[in-house]
C-alpha cells in the first residue's frame, strides 16, 4: 500500500515534491517489519520443499530459488544454497548447473567483501557457449570488478582494471539491447562515464515519461537517476530520486542497497541530521541482519552524520543521548570489523603487488578471450547470413524441378505414353539431387572457410592426410567434420543430414580420431578453433 502511494505521488507532480515523498520513506521503514516477515513467510515454503525434496532436481530448483531471495536477504544464508548447489550440481550430469552454481557461489563471495576469491572462481570458468550467453556471468563479474576499482591502488593497475571493466560493460550493454528498462539505465552510466550527464539525464527523463509502469518497481533505475541528478548538482532531483529507490528496495526487503545511504549522506550536507541519523542507523541495521559486509565501508563513509547526530542528541534528552552511545558502541564494532578486514587486504596488496606482472598477463588473456568470443559472435553471423541465403535458393530451386518433373509426369499421362511414364516413375532423382545438395554444401563451406582442408589435415598424423577425390570439394569425412565445425557433433543428426547410416558416421569418425592422434575431446576442440 505505501509502495502504491509513492507511486502515486511521484506521477501526480510535474515537480519533484520532496518532501512528501521522504514522509511516505519513513513510513515505510516504520513497517519495513511487515515486508520482512511477508518475505520470510513466502520463504518458509521453499525451505520445507527443499528438505523433503525426493530427487536432486527438485533440491536444485528449490535451491536456486532460495539463493535469488538471500542474496539481497540474508547473504550467509545465500553463501549457504550456492555451496549446497555446487555440492549437488557434481551429482547431476548437466555442466551447466555447475557453472550456474559456481557463479552463484561467486556472486555470493562478493557480498561477503571476498573480492579476489569471488574472481577467482569467475576466471576458472570454462569460457563455454553458456558462458558467453550468459547475462548473470557478465553481470557478477562486471559488479566484482566495480566494487574492486574502489579499493586499487597505482594508477598502472587501476587502468587496466578499468579497461576489463569496460569490456565486460560494453559485452553487458549488447546483450541487454531488447530489454528497454536495462538498455536505458546501461546506457545512462556509458554516457555519465564520458562525461555526458545531460544527455544521461535526458535520456532517463525520457524512459520515466514513457514508461512509468515499468520502471517505478525498478530501484537501479531511481537510483542511477538519482546519481544524475547528484552530478549535476540538482540535490532536490537527487534526494527524491534516492528516496524513491529506497523505497522500492524496502518493497522488496532488499537489505544489500546503497541509496538510503546516499541520500543520508545528502540530508546531512543540507543540515537535516536528524532524518539523516535515521537512515545511516536504519542501513546499518540492515547490513549488519543481512551481513552484507561489502557494503560495511559504504556505511563507515557515513560515520560523520552519526558522530554529528550523537552531539545534538547529547544535548537533548538523555534517553536520546544513551541511544547515541549504543549506536556507536556498534559504530565501534563495525569499526574492527573494518579494520580486521583492511589488515588482510593489505596482507593481499602485498602479494598483489609482488605479482603484478602476472596479474597483467592475466588481464591481458581475459582481453583476448573477449576477443576471442566477439570473433566467434560474428562469424556466427556470417554463418547464418550465408546460408540462409543458399538454404532459400537450393529450396527454389528444388521446387521449380519439382513443378516441371510434374508436368513433364501430367504431359506424359494426358499423351498416353505411359511406357515413358512408368519408366520415368522408376527412375530415382534423389541421387542427383543429394550430389548436388553436397556440392552446394561444399562450396559455400569453403566460401567462409578457404582453409578448412589445410587446416583440417594439419591436425593429422603425416602422411594421414584427407585428400578429396578428382571432382569433389571435401570427402565424406572432411564433410563430416565440417558439419561439426558448423556446430553440429551429434552423430545421429549428421547421418540424417548425409543420408549415411549411423554407425558409417562412427566409423569415419573413428578412423579419423585415430589418424590424428588425440584424444576426442582434444580434436574436437581444435576443429573449432579452424
Amino acid at each position: 500500500m505505501v509502495f502504491l502511494l509513492c507511486c502515486s505521488v511521484a506521477q501526480a507532480k510535474e515537480h519533484y515534491n520532496t518532501d512528501s515523498l521522504l514522509r511516505v520513506l519513513d513510513a515505510t521503514l516504520d513497517s519495513s517489519a511487515i515486508y520482512d516477515n511477508a518475505l520470510r513467510s513466502r520463504i518458509y515454503p521453499h525451505r520445507v520443499a527443499y528438505e523433503n525434496a525426493s530427487s536432486i532436481d527438485a533440491r536444485m530448483r528449490e535451491s536456486e530459488w532460495l539463493f535469488s531471495v538471500y542474496r539481497r536477504f540474508r547473504v550467509d544464508s545465500a553463501m549457504y544454497y550456492a555451496r549446497e548447489r555446487v555440492r549437488m550440481a557434481s551429482q547431476c550430469a548437466s555442466p551447466d548447473s555447475m557453472l550456474m552454481a559456481k557463479i552463484n557461489e561467486a556472486d555470493a563471495l562478493k557480498r561477503y567483501g571476498r573480492f579476489n576469491d569471488a574472481l577467482d572462481i569467475l576466471k576458472a570458468l570454462p569460457r563455454n557457449q553458456y558462458i558467453r550467453s550468459s547475462k548473470y556471468f557478465y553481470n557478477v563479474y562486471h559488479s566484482i570488478l566495480n566494487s574492486m576499482l574502489k579499493n586499487t591502488y597505482g594508477e598502472a593497475e587501476y587502468s587496466q582494471m578499468k579497461a576489463v571493466q569496460k569490456m565486460y560493460r560494453d559485452t553487458l550493454f549488447m546483450m541487454n539491447l531488447e530489454d528497454l528498462s536495462v538498455y536505458c539505465t546501461n546506457k545512462a552510466e556509458m554516457l555519465k562515464t564520458e562525461g555526458k550527464f545531460g544527455e544521461a539525464l535526458k535520456l532517463l527523463l525520457d524512459e520515466k515519461r514513457e514508461h512509468y509502469a515499468e520502471v517505478a518497481g525498478d530501484a537501479i533505475f531511481w537510483a542511477v537517476l538519482a546519481d544524475t541528478y547528484q552530478q549535476l548538482g540538482d540535490t532536490n532531483g537527487a534526494k527524491y530520486c534516492y528516496a524513491m529507490s529506497a523505497i522500492v528496495d524496502k518493497h522488496n526487503s532488499n537489505k544489500t542497497y546503497t541509496s538510503l545511504q546516499n541520500l543520508a549522506g545528502l540530508l546531512f550536507r543540507e543540515g537535516d541530521t536528524d532524518r539523516a541519523y535515521l537512515y545511516i542507523t536504519h542501513s546499518m541495521s540492515d547490513v549488519r541482519e543481512a551481513n552484507a559486509l561489502s557494503r560495511l565501508a559504504l556505511v563507515g563513509e557515513y560515520l560523520p552524520i552519526i558522530t554529528t547526530a550523537y552531539d545534538k542528541k547529547q544535548q537533548s534528552k538523555a534517553v536520546r543521548r544513551m541511544l547515541v552511545i549504543a549506536i556507536s558502541v556498534i559504530v565501534a564494532i563495525v569499526l574492527g570489523l573494518l579494520l580486521l578486514l583492511l589488515s588482510r587486504r593489505t596482507k593481499k596488496l602485498a602479494n598483489v603487488r609482488e605479482k603484478l606482472a602476472e596479474s597483467n598477463a592475466q588481464l591481458q588473456r581475459l582481453n583476448d578471450t573477449l576477443n576471442a568470443m566477439n570473433d566467434a559472435l560474428k562469424e556466427s553471423n556470417i554463418i547464418k547470413e550465408v546460408y540462409i541465403g543458399q538454404l532459400f535458393n537450393l529450396c527454389s530451386g528444388y521446387i521449380g524441378q519439382i513443378e516441371n518433373y510434374r508436368m513433364g509426369l501430367i504431359a506424359k499421362l494426358k499423351s498416353g505414353k505411359v511406357k515413358d511414364l512408368e519408366k520415368v516413375l522408376n527412375q530415382s532423382i534423389a541421387g542427383g539431387q543429394l550430389k548436388s545438395l553436397f556440392k552446394n554444401f561444399d562450396k559455400v563451406f569453403l566460401e567462409i572457410f578457404p582453409n578448412f582442408v589445410a587446416d583440417f589435415n594439419a591436425l593429422l598424423q603425416p602422411g594421414e592426410e584427407i585428400v578429396p577425390k578428382p571432382g569433389e570439394l571435401l570427402s565424406p569425412e572432411l564433410r563430416i567434420y565440417a558439419l561439426v565445425r558448423l556446430g553440429i557433433n551429434d552423430s545421429t543428426k549428421i547421418a540424417d543430414f548425409l543420408h549415411y547410416s549411423v554407425q558409417t558416421v562412427y566409423n569415419y569418425r573413428q578412423r579419423t580420431r585415430n589418424k590424428a592422434n588425440m584424444s576426442r575431446e582434444e580434436l574436437l576442440e581444435r576443429i573449432q578453433m579452424l
